[in-house]
């Protein structure tokens, strides 16, 4: 009986293994037909070049009725011809159909399934609800059984969305004023090609320039008028996607938000004072008093400083440090080499609802910094569901069964997903197909003469997060 039980064990572990590898193929091709994930992945698109800063983003082509003009997610640019470059096809993946054979998907972990509605077709989406629990979204946010779902800095790198890179400038005159400005007049900020120097010297008289005695550089966030040419108003960041269409999204207004992230690189830091970062929603403010010579740090919420819950932990030198700083999904992180230094889960003040144009800054008193490759990034915004009215899974809790599973689209203005299918909002587990693995073969629209080739464009091929 032994034996008979051994053999069909391993005549089952046999058959599964060559229905996965031999028959279905451990890793199967796939291509991205909508703009359901991007920027994560690119449905049909067309790259464009911002026409002033010379940004290089990608913009959505799902149709040939392309709209005139495409808005430049770096510098809000809106003269950008999206005609003057090919149409390239959506992403080809390799769909690793084994990595779910003997675990299961993880929270905001991508993966492939067939459609509830028609198991014909396979989607791409994002796992945001396990089996068994229950999801709400709220104010941009997902909540599992009543609790914000926090990301991991990892997680908050896969999902992030660029909002503004100051290696790219705006060239044409008149220029609108530049993202990050220095606080005060006498400032010892100055701006060079690759990013920010600061030189305090006894002509600067540098020192107290601000009532905290920090000389802050700020990131303002800014809306170009398009009736004053080189003029802006300061503005809150909204979920806007350099990706979508004017047409996919004109009826859906766009929404401030304060889920941002930091992320920049110190080259260079010299002298005994502080280095002082600050970031706020427009209702909390936090600012981290590091002093590298003594290894110490202090961080103050609204002003009152705060017992960490662990020590902060600060490198043993300051020569390229890459630093982030994140206030996504209610969490202040500050990491430093892509190590977590202080992660404070907070709730905000009972205050009316509001953002800010200003939400970050770097700041210095008494030592000599270089920071370059700023770069400001925001987190997805969950939007009610396309098509007007909200749907299972938005604004109302939804109960996942034990073997279901909630998933939506990194782009949420389009996304067909758990909040709009008609037939329940749970992807059952006998539709999971597998795990995107990498983006193997993206291809680039070249145009020569009359003709139009598509060539393998070799720096998007990427690992899938």
């Amino acid at each position: 009986m032994r034996r008979i039980i051994e053999t069909l064990v391993l005549l089952s572990v046999a058959g599964l293994i060559g229905r996965t590898w031999c028959v279905q193929g451990l890793l199967v091709p796939f291509q991205v037909t909508s703009a359901s994930m991007a920027e994560t992945l690119a449905g049909p698109h067309r790259a464009v070049a911002c026409a002033d800063c010379r940004f290089p983003f990608l913009y959505g082509s799902d149709d040939d009725a392309d709209p005139q003009w495409a808005v430049c997610p770096n510098c809000g640019h809106v003269e950008n011809d999206p005609l003057e470059n090919p149409r390239s096809p959506g992403d080809r993946l390799l769909i690793d159909r084994s990595a779910l054979l003997f675990r299961s998907p993880r929270r905001w972990e991508v993966v492939a399934f067939r459609a509830p509605d028609a198991a014909s077709k396979v989607y791409v989406k994002r796992v945001v609800g396990l089996p068994g629990e229950s999801i709400e979204i709220r104010d941009g946010d997902v909540y599992v059984d009543g609790q914000i779902a926090r990301k991991s800095l990892a997680q908050q790198r896969a999902m992030a969305i660029l909002v503004h890179d100051a290696r790219w400038s705006p060239q044409i005159e008149p220029a609108p004023p530049p993202r990050w400005q220095a606080e005060a007049g006498n400032t010892a900020w100055r701006r060079f090609e690759e990013g920010f120097l600061r030189c305090p010297s006894p002509k600067t008289g540098s020192e107290g320039l601000a009532p905290d005695g920090v000389d802050w550089l700020t990131y303002v966030h800014q809306r170009r008028l398009a009736a004053e040419p080189g003029q802006s108003e300061p503005v809150a960041v909204t979920d806007h996607y350099g990706y979508n269409p004017a047409v996919s999204t004109r009826r859906q207004q766009p929404v401030p938000l304060a889920d941002l992230i930091l992320s920049f690189r110190i080259v260079s830091l010299q002298g005994e004072g502080q280095l002082c970062l600050r970031a706020t929603d427009g209702r909390d403010e936090f600012v981290v008093q590091i002093e590298p010579t003594w290894r110490r740090c202090t961080t103050l919420r609204n002003g009152q400083a705060l017992e960490a819950p662990a020590p902060c932990r600060l490198p043993d030198s300051w020569k390229n440090v890459r630093v982030d700083v994140s206030l996504v999904d209610r969490q202040f992180l500050l990491a430093l080499n892509e190590r977590p230094a202080i992660v404070l889960p907070y709730d905000r003040v009972p205050a009316p609802a509001q953002t800010t144009a200003r939400p970050f800054s770097i700041g210095g008193s008494g030592i000599a910094l270089e920071v370059r490759d700023l770069r400001v990034y925001r987190d997805v915004y969950y939007r009610q569901a396309p098509g007007g009215e909200d749907r299972p899974g938005h604004a109302a809790q939804v109960q996942l069964a034990p073997d279901e599973y909630f998933v939506l689209g990194d782009n949420s203005p389009v996304s067909q997903d758990s909040r709009t299918w008609q037939r329940g909002a749970g992807v059952a587990v006998h539709l999971l197909v597998g795990r995107p693995l990498l983006v193997h073969l993206p291809l680039r629209g070249i145009a020569v003469g009359r003709w139009t080739f598509q060539v393998p464009d070799v720096a998007r091929i990427r690992y899938i997060r």
